[in-house]
């Protein structure tokens, strides 16, 4: 049913399908549903992949994590690599596009540098790794690392073995899925914004790591937008108003703003906060944004007037 309403959408057409320069595939739309484009894609994959010569080929990924599937259905590319003893691994995600079916696939393409290959075990975050060499992590953080370096270690060699059943059965589609879904199921490290506490992100940019924090913005309704500020360092966010950057100046006003400075002693604190910008109030969003910088521990003003932002 589903495939018949495509098709009355919009007859069928043959087409190419790219990621890379050369990485090319023949397929056939057969219409939009949603977000994406469905098509029909024949795998040409051979009897088997022979040991030492390097691989790549298209293939249907039947149940990819829903994070990939959602880069799927917003038109963004997605990419996955590995490094396994007998090669290193690379997926490649064609966006915007799945496979015709009851539970529609995605594309992807596989290439496999057996050059490439490694036995190093997976590396945590530059910082986290940081903070365990200077003894800076409590307990359970300590706990936290271990689980992930055993989860790690199991996964790379579950791919590796799933990698060579694959060399020896790349035609049979449920060899092939365990790979992919393997693949798609890497641990992932702890992340040092939320396993770091603040203190320790500040200790370990006294001893010369950069962490940045980020700036997001995000459209409220009624002509009112959010900056989010996450974990950044007094130096960033300073940097980024002098400077004019987007995150925090992009909607102000094209008029003149005062500058800031960080107090001395104070450039590795972070600052995390939340601030609603409005239009529809007397005060200029200029002044909404600096009041709040003004309020943080550790910033002044500069006494300097900075040019409108964007001149």
């Amino acid at each position: 049913m589903s495939v018949l309403l495509l098709v009355l959408l919009g007859a069928a057409s043959s087409d190419v399908v790219c990621l890379d320069p050369g990485v090319c595939t023949p397929v056939t739309r057969l219409g939009r549903e949603g977000r994406v484009e469905v098509v029909r894609h024949t795998e040409r994959l051979p009897a088997r992949v022979e040991p030492g010569v390097p691989f790549g080929a298209w293939m249907t990924w039947p149940k990819p994590p829903e994070a990939v599937r959602r880069r799927v259905e917003q038109g963004q590319p997605a990419e996955l690599r590995a490094v396994i003893p007998a090669a290193r691994l690379r997926l490649m995600v064609a966006p915007g596009l799945v496979t015709e079916g009851g539970e529609p696939g995605v594309l992807a393409f596989l290439s496999a540098d057996p050059l490439g290959g490694g036995s190093e075990p997976l590396s945590l975050p530059e910082s986290v790794a940081a903070a365990e060499s200077l003894e800076l992590l409590a307990p359970a953080q300590k706990s936290e690392v271990v689980r992930w370096r055993s989860a790690a270690s199991s996964w790379q060699s579950r791919l590796a073995s799933e990698w060579a059943a694959f060399t020896r059965s790349p035609r049979t589609t449920s060899v092939r899925a365990k790979l992919l879904d393997t693949l798609g199921a890497m641990p992932v490290p702890p992340r040092p914004e939320q396993l770091l506490t603040e203190g320790q992100r500040t200790e370990l940019r006294r001893r010369g790591h950069a962490l940045e924090g980020r700036i997001l913005v995000e459209d409220l309704p009624g002509d009112v937008y959010r900056i989010r500020v996450e974990g950044v360092p007094l130096d960033q966010l300073v940097e980024e108003w002098n400077a004019g950057l987007h995150g925090l100046v992009g909607r102000l006003e094209r008029v003149p703003r005062p500058g800031f400075q960080v107090r001395r002693g104070h450039r590795h604190d972070e600052v995390s906060f939340t601030l609603d910008v409005r239009s529809d109030v007397d005060e200029t969003r200029v002044s909404q944004v600096a009041r709040r910088l003004a309020e943080i521990p550790g910033l002044e003003m500069g006494g300097t007037e900075l040019p409108p932002p964007g001149l």
